[in-house]
This record gives C-alpha cells, sequence and structure tokens, in this order.
C-alpha cells in the first residue's frame, strides 16, 4: 500500500509543478509574445506543460485503479488457486507417465519425539490423504518414505484435492523444491520471491498472500538440500528446518507440507529437536506384491503379457523382482519401458517376461535395466508425435552431461561467486558453470564486443566523413567517445556481473483487458515522468522545446516499457524457457524503442538509422542472461569437453515431454532422482 501511495504523491507533485510551470510561461508569454530567449517557444512550453499536467492525471488515476486492481486479496487468491491447480494436474498426468492408473499407496503415522500435530491418526491411503490433513491441528504434514515411494505424487494428490475442494477462505498450496532455497533469506521472502518468478504475481500481492498465510508451502525434496546423505545440525537441511519450525501464524505454527526421504529425516531427528514441530509424520509403506501385480495389469493394454511377471511376484514376495517393484516409480518405469509400442505396426518393442532374466538377481540389478531401456523406449515413440527427431544416443549423451554436473555440484558443493550451484535444477541462465567459471564470461564478453564492433565502424564512418580520419580529430568527436564508452562498460560488465538476472517482459499480457491497463499505465506513467525531468532539464541547459520534448519522449518510453512489460505478467504458470526469451524480449524491445525515438531526435533519416542500429545493438547487449547462455552454448560445441545442443531450451522441453524431466518452478528436473544418478555414473557417449 505505502509504494501506491507513494508513488500517488509523487505524480501528484509533478501535475503541480508542471502546471505551476504552465502559467509562469503563459504569464511570460501574454507580456513578451510567442518567443523566449530566441528559440524558446513560450506559447508552445505552456500548452506543452498543461498536456504534461493532464498526462500525469491520468497516470495517476491508472497507478491508482491499477493498485487496488493488484491489491484486492481475494481475487488474486483465486485467480492463483485456478493456476496452480492446472499446474498439479499436469506434474501429476507426468509423473504418472501420462496415465490415470495409479497405486493407492499406504502410509502410516510416525509419532515425533514431541511436537506432533493434534488430530493425527494412525494411517491413511492416497485416496484419503486430504481427509487426514484437514484433521490435524496445526495442519502441518511431513510426508517420508524411500526413494520412489511416492512422496512428491502423495503431495501432488493432497494439493489437487485440496484445490478442488477449497473454499474461499482457504490457502492455495504452492509446491516449491526445497534445493532451490538459499537458507540465508527469510521463508516467507523465498515463497514471495517464487510467487513472483513463477507465478508472475505483482511484488505488492506476494508480500500480501504471503503475510496473510493465504499460501500453503508444500516444500519438496529436504533431502536434495545437502550432498552428505546423514546431513547434521548446521546443514541446509537443518537450517530450513529450523525456518520451517520459526514459520508461524498469529500465534500457532502456520500451514505447510514437507516431503523427504526417511533416513535424511531420521538423521536430522537424531541431533534432538531438528524435526518439523506440530507436524504429523508419516511413512509410505512399500508396495506389497499382490498391489503391484493388480497396477501391472491395471496399466497394461494386453495384460497377458505381463502374467508371468504377475505370477513370479506372487510366487516370491520378497524376492529381488518384488522388491524392486515396490515403489510407484519403478513400477512407472517398468510400464513405460514394456508398453512401449510401435507407431507404425503397433507392435511391443519388449517383453517384460525380460524382467524374469536369472542375471537380475538383486533390486539393483533390475532398477538398472529399467533405467537403461528407459531412453530407447521413449525417444522414437515422442519423435513421432513432435515432429522432431532425436536419437537415443544423443538423448542419454545429453542428459548424461547434464546429470554428471549436477551431481558433481551436490557432491563436492561447489559454489561461484559466493551461491552453492544446485545438484537438482537446471534453470537455462544458470547453467553456464556447466563450461567453468571463467570461460564462459570471457566468451560472453567477446560477444558484446564482437557486436559492438560493427556499431564502432559505423560511428567511425558516420561522424568523421565531414571532418577527416587523423587520430587528433577522432580524439575529438563527442559521439564516438559515446559508443566506444558503452561498449566498455557493456564488455565489462558480461565479465564482471557472475550471475545475471533476467529481466521480464510478457508481451501475451496485452491480449487481455487488464494486461492491456497495465501496459497503458506503465506508458503513461513513464512518459509522463520522462516528459518533466527532461523538459525541466531541456530549460535549465537551455535547450530547444523540440529536443526536450524528443529526449523525455525516448526515455519516458523506455521507462514506460519497463513498467508495464517488465515487472509482472499475467498471473499463470512460467515455462522453465521463458527466462532466457523474456530477456532476450524485453531488452531488444526496449533498446529498438529507445533507439528509434532517440534518433527521431536528430531529425533527419540518418538519424533515425543511427538510433536504431544502436538501439539493437544495445538491447542484444544489455541481456546479460539471454547472452551468458549463448555463450554456454559457444562453449558446449562438439570441440569442448561438454556437448549440448544449439536449441537446449527447446530439447529440455523435449525431455520433459518424453517424461524423462519434470518441472519445478522454473527449472527441469530429472523426473526421478535414481534417473539423474543412473546417467550421472555413465560416461558420456562420444
Amino acid at each position: 500500500m505505502g509504494r501506491g501511495h507513494g508513488q500517488g504523491w509523487a505524480l501528484a507533485v509533478l501535475a503541480a509543478v508542471a502546471l505551476g510551470a504552465a502559467v509562469v510561461f503563459g504569464a511570460r508569454a501574454a507580456r513578451s509574445g510567442v518567443t523566449v530567449g530566441g528559440d524558446f517557444d513560450g506559447v508552445g512550453a505552456t500548452i506543452a506543460l498543461a498536456s504534461l499536467a493532464v498526462a500525469l492525471g491520468a497516470a495517476w488515476q491508472s497507478a491508482q485503479a491499477l493498485r487496488w486492481q493488484e491489491t484486492d486479496l481475494q481475487q488474486v487468491t483465486a485467480r492463483l488457486a485456478v493456476a496452480v491447480l492446472d499446474e498439479v494436474r499436469e506434474a501429476r498426468q507426468q509423473l504418472l507417465g501420462d496415465h490415470d492408473k495409479t497405486i493407492d499407496v499406504r502410509f502410516t503415522l510416525r509419532p515425533a519425539l514431541a511436537h506432533t500435530a493434534d488430530g493425527a491418526g494412525t494411517g491413511g491411503q492416497l485416496r484419503t490423504v486430504v481427509d487426514y490433513y484437514r484433521r490435524l491441528r496445526p495442519r502441518r504434514l511431513v510426508i517420508t518414505g524411500t526413494p520412489g515411494a511416492g512422496k512428491t505424487v502423495l503431495a501432488l494428490q493432497l494439493m489437487l484435492r485440496l484445490l478442488e475442494q477449497r473454499t474461499a477462505d482457504d490457502p492455495v498450496p504452492v509446491r516449491l523444491s526445497l534445493a532451490s532455497w538459499n537458507t540465508d533469506e527469510d521463508l516467507g521472502q523465498w515463497i514471495t520471491r517464487h510467487l513472483r518468478d513463477v507465478y508472475r504475481l505483482p511484488a505488492a500481492s506476494a508480500r500480501e498472500l504471503v503475510t496473510a498465510r493465504r499460501v500453503l508451502p508444500v516444500l519438496d525434496g529436504l533431502d536434495e538440500m545437502d550432498a552428505d546423505p546423514t546431513p547434521g545440525y548446521a546443514s541446509r537441511a537443518g537450517r530450513a528446518v529450523r525456518a520451517v519450525n520459526r514459520y508461524q501464524h498469529t500465534d500457532a505454527k502456520a500451514e505447510l507440507v514437507l516431503t523427504c526421504r526417511t533416513h535424511t529425516y531420521d538423521t536430522l531427528e537424531d541431533l534432538r529437536g531438528v524435526w518439523a514441530q506440530d507436524a504429523a509424520r508419516v511413512e509410505i509403506s512399500p508396495v506389497d506384491h499382490t498391489q503391484a501385480g493388480t497396477f501391472l495389469r491395471g496399466r497394461a493394454t494386453d495384460p497377458g503379457r505381463w502374467q508371468p511377471v504377475v505370477d513370479a511376484l506372487q510366487q516370491a514376495p520378497d524376492g529381488p523382482l518384488a522388491r524392486a517393484l515396490s515403489t510407484p516409480w519403478r513400477l512407472a518405469l517398468a510400464c513405460t519401458v514394456y508398453e512401449a509400442r510401435d507407431e507404425a505396426t503397433g507392435a511391443y518393442q519388449r517383453d517384460p517376461t525380460e524382467l524374469l532374466a536369472p542375471d537380475l538377481d538383486t533390486p539393483e540389478a533390475v532398477s538398472e535395466h529399467l533405467l537403461d531401456l528407459l531412453i530407447p523406449a521413449v525417444t522414437p515413440l515422442h519423435n513421432r508425435q513432435r515432429g522432431t527427431h532425436h536419437t537415443p544416443e544423443q538423448v542419454r549423451a545429453r542428459l548424461t552431461t547434464l546429470a554428471a554436473y549436477l551431481n558433481d555440484n551436490a557432491v563436492t558443493g561447489r559454489t561461484v561467486g559466493g551461491r552453492p550451484l544446485s545438484g537438482t535444477d537446471i534453470l537455462l541462465h544458470e547453467l553456464w558453470p556447466l563450461a567453468g567459471s571463467r570461460l564462459p564470461r570471457a566468451v560472453h564478453a567477446a560477444l558484446v564486443a564482437t557486436v559492438w564492433l560493427p556499431c564502432l565502424c559505423a560511428a567511425v564512418v558516420l561522424f568523421q566523413v565531414p571532418i577527416g580520419f587523423s587520430p587528433r580529430q577522432l580524439m575529438s568527436v563527442g559521439g564516438l567517445h559515446l559508443v566506444t564508452s558503452m561498449a566498455a562498460i557493456l564488455v565489462f560488465a558480461a565479465w564482471a556481473t557472475i550471475w545475471p538476472e533476467p529481466h521480464r517482459a510478457d508481451l501475451q499480457r496485452i491480449r487481455t483487458p487488464a494486461g492491456r491497463r497495465r501496459v497503458a499505465g506503465g506508458l503513461a506513467l513513464g512518459l509522463a515522468v520522462g516528459l518533466a525531468l527532461n523538459l525541466a532539464l531541456g530549460l535549465a541547459l537551455g535547450l530547444t522545446l523540440a529536443l526536450g520534448l524528443a529526449l523525455g519522449l525516448a526515455s519516458g518510453l523506455v521507462a514506460g516499457l519497463g513498467a508495464g512489460l517488465g515487472v509482472s505478467g499475467t498471473l499463470g504458470s512460467v515455462n522453465p524457457r521463458d527466462a532466457v526469451k523474456n530477456d532476450f524480449t524485453f531488452n531488444l524491445t526496449v533498446g529498438l524503442a529507445f533507439g528509434f525515438v532517440g534518433g527521431i531526435a536528430l531529425g533527419n533519416a540518418i538519424g533515425v538509422a543511427i538510433g536504431i542500429v544502436l538501439g539493437l545493438v544495445v538491447g542484444l547487449a544489455s541481456g546479460l542472461a539471454s547472452m551468458r547462455y549463448v555463450a554456454l552454448l559457444v562453449c558446449t560445441r562438439r570441440w569442448g569437453r561438454h556437448r549440448l545442443p544449439w536449441r537446449l531450451g527447446r530439447f529440455l522441453h523435449w525431455c520433459y515431454g518424453a517424461g524423462l524431466l519434470r518441472i519445478a518452478g522454473t527449472a527441469y528436473q530429472f523426473r526421478h532422482r535414481e534417473l539423474q544418478d543412473h546417467l550421472a555414473s555413465r560416461t558420456p557417449l562420444p
């Protein structure tokens, strides 16, 4: 609220100044004629300043309307719930392998040494988890289990039912990947930033939702925060649990859900005091042989093909095959591998009786066998669906490179620029350390210098043709100095900025009435302020009114586009590819707009051409996040140790569609940690 009031006061003051100046210049023009000081048109200034006052008033009205629209807590909460529901449905479907059949996993209560939530029953099932959760006081749930036990699926099922049964006063469950949390940041601040980055919420709305506890954080993957599987008190996981315990709502613990592997959570509990207080901890039970057989027959298009496997599970309920298929993840994996069919002939690619081979005599051997076959099974099918062509060898080699990088980060705890590198998240604009901590930055600086070189040559020609090209003449040209200085600054920024933050531009928002109002309000505000400041500066420096207006339009247009397009967008989940694309779009749009309007200020066609070229170059070079991504791609060509495709974002999204990756917030992650570990243990193909 304070921010909106501050903007209103600023606009009111600027309007008053503009109106006062209009009155003064009008009086002077009435006494001395239309010209003041030879080049200054008093009547024109009066009209311009009066128009400016009106524009400022209109901008204030737009800002007020926009502020009330953004801070309607009930409306924003409802819109967020719709966006999250759509995201949860897609994530659940993707984890289940694009199928509606799932296992009704069971869970049992494991009381903590103290601080267990009231109302916690002895256990429940997947289909009843929402009823179990609603009985808790406070509503705090910790979901634990072995790798692949279905912790994320259970959390998504809970979110789905909460959203489908939500009333107007219920909080919106939002899933956050704990691996991406820097625990030096307050939990509430991290959730706020997540709402802004992932769902494009305005900062004020995000803060109000978190402050009012209208967001139910579902914190996924406590076990993925540290390389050590037995984290200590000072570990990231330990700090995260203590932060969770400080997360309050009025006089009680705030609602939340937490998932973690059993071993990691047991280790933290043994530290005495490092557990989620006032929370019900439940443990997911292994899938027994009867559940596994029912699931396999229910998922199969031809259940008879699976009968030998079902019989083997019945005959040896504690054997290696039954133990390997005791988790929903591996059962879904087995169905994905052995239900894959040729799109042209309908023939099955493999026979499930392969699971009965004598050499698959341990659960680990069965798991490795299934993971080895996953990529060859899904690649041909998804190639046909998407009209693309990736060979299984290419997919495996590229994902192996990414998996090895992530696992190296997790094992070594590597940091760059004081920031720990993630062991699970693949963010396009933050992936550059894969090629080293210095090489991508050096390539980035070289790319910026290369982009500026044609502009610098053009500036030399345009500025020096009339006067000559001697060293002394070159040193005397201000325009050339300006271009050279801008180039040097951007080249230095490309090297010195270790973690560039992407700008956000949402051109889709202009398709909706609310989005158009936001863009119009941003432009009105930017143009009004730009005109006011540049007119004042022009009067102080004795510039002509036309030049002052042109400079005001140029700077105001840039500020307006930034406010209208770059601050936040239409509420909804963000595609992980959007960060780089939006950074490029935003900087290029603003650069071209500034260059065009600034070129008009020079008053001739050559000036416009120069402005457009300069704006294009500035826009490209100023996109630090998108250019750093390009630098990474340059560093991962065939001549380097790491090979990734030119269209990396498109490839990763293809992998997401194929069920090899999943989306967590603004990042891609491997569909399961077992798949990441499996690929990381393999040597990338040549």
